[in-house]
């Protein structure tokens, strides 16, 4: 609906919170289709659907933006996924978790 009006500014809060990877695609595809001479301003939880339609990605925090740039931008600045580190020192609390961490994660 936000589109049909022609606006220049649109607004779009999680817009495809709930649906399912079809309808999300194909909800992407029509923004990228009319971004062109308009300015959207979108919040969503995924970082995937930022990095494929937003020019400009913010990262917020308790309410405040801590980071703006484009996508290569943060991903120079902060990586791209997780580092774990993870140092033993007490052997009999090694032999209590590391079945625990080869069931989880192998």
């Amino acid at each position: 609906m936000a589109l049909c009006g022609n606006s220049r500014f649109i607004m779009l809060d999680e817009p495809t919170a709930g649906m399912d990877l079809s309808a999300r695609r194909s909800l992407w595809d029509m923004l990228r289709k009319y971004k062109t001479n308009r300015i959207i301003l979108m919040s969503t939880h995924y970082m995937d659907e930022a990095d494929i339609l937003g020019d400009r990605i913010g990262i917020m925090s308790q309410g405040k933006i801590k980071c703006l740039g484009s996508s290569l931008f943060l991903k120079n600045r902060y990586g791209s996924g997780y580092k774990l580190t993870m140092v033993k020192r007490d052997t009999l609390v090694n032999r209590q978790i590391q079945p625990h961490l080869e069931k989880s994660f192998g």
